[in-house]
């Protein structure tokens, strides 16, 4: 079993790097606190091993959002310690319920292609719900309501100034890779990235990009990228297309290579650049022959 990177930036405050980074924060009582678990069992494992061998008991995790990268250690780690679990409101029903993200992502009861492990974590128990912006309970941390990528999502910052801001923010690369990155509501994502520009902390540590001291050009790359899918929207309305021939025009568009996981994902998404166009005064649509049409408002 592969040895966690762990990289200590002092305070009690270590980052587990990986594909999402992680947090591990101690305290003197010898208890730890995890903002979020990993993506499965053998990731909670890891998590735990690692957290045996430094000495410390593991009290709680603080789930910034109910992703399945973010909580999928969740169920081993509180079967095996019994540790609390914080969460919002509305993140916590997709943690204890994780077939409500599958579900949200196709409109419906989804097929077995997208009841899967990158989409569904197994289930666990939310001890603590948060209303951010608000302290967590029984620690020294603050949840920052952070919305935009998924229904509740939150950050956690240290008392030395370290954030933890989940996935508000991605690497250049991902959005290279993937430049439709999810996102739940557009117009909220946008403020978010409006506080992260203008929030002073001391280290910003985003889930899927690295940790950094100046976080203004990593926003300014999600906000260009965000625009980039807007303007395409826009663009491809022109010609009024139905819903399936936009979502068809912009996968092309974009170089946007398909699996059943992904289409979820982007068909989603791209709704809610939809709906946040449409109630900008950007886009109208109407219905003909069955077929929802999309097309630009005048000026």
């Amino acid at each position: 079993m592969a040895e966690l990177l762990i990289e200590d930036v002092g305070g009690g405050v270590r980052i587990v790097r990986g594909p999402t980074n992680l947090g591990i924060l101690g305290a003197e009582d010898g208890t730890a606190v995890l903002v979020d678990s990993g993506n499965d069992e053998d990731a909670g494992r890891k998590l735990l091993r690692r957290l045996e061998a430094d000495g410390l008991s593991l009290s709680l995790i603080v789930n910034t959002h109910s992703n399945a990268d973010h909580c999928g250690g969740n169920a081993f780690l509180q079967a095996r310690t019994g540790c609390r679990i914080a969460a919002t409101r509305e993140e916590a029903a997709f943690v204890e319920n994780p077939l409500l993200e599958p579900s949200l992502l196709w409109g419906g009861y989804p097929p077995a292609s997208l009841r899967n492990k990158f989409l569904m974590a197994k289930p666990s128990r939310v001890t603590d719900v948060l209303q951010a912006p608000c302290p967590i309970p029984g620690t020294d941390l603050r949840a920052v309501p952070l919305p935009g990528h998924f229904v509740g999502m939150i950050g956690v910052r240290t008392p030395g100034g370290v954030l933890f801001c989940a996935d508000a923010l991605a690497s250049a690369e991902i959005l290279a890779k993937y430049p439709v990155f999810f996102l739940y509501d557009v117009a909220a994502h946008y403020r978010t990235l409006d506080f992260l520009a203008s929030d002073p902390a001391e280290l910003y540590v985003p889930s899927h990009a690295a940790p950094t001291r100046e976080i203004g050009p990593l926003v300014e790359v999600n906000r260009r990228a965000v625009d980039r899918v807007n303007e395409v929207v826009l663009d491809l309305a022109r010609d009024e297309p139905s819903w399936e021939e936009l979502l068809s025009g912009l996968v092309n568009r974009l170089g946007i290579e398909l699996n059943h996981s992904q289409y979820a994902l982007v068909h989603a998404s791209i709704r809610a650049h939809l709906a946040y166009l449409t109630d900008a005064g950007h886009l109208s649509t109407r219905f003909e022959g069955g077929r929802l049409r999309i097309g630009r408002r005048p000026g």
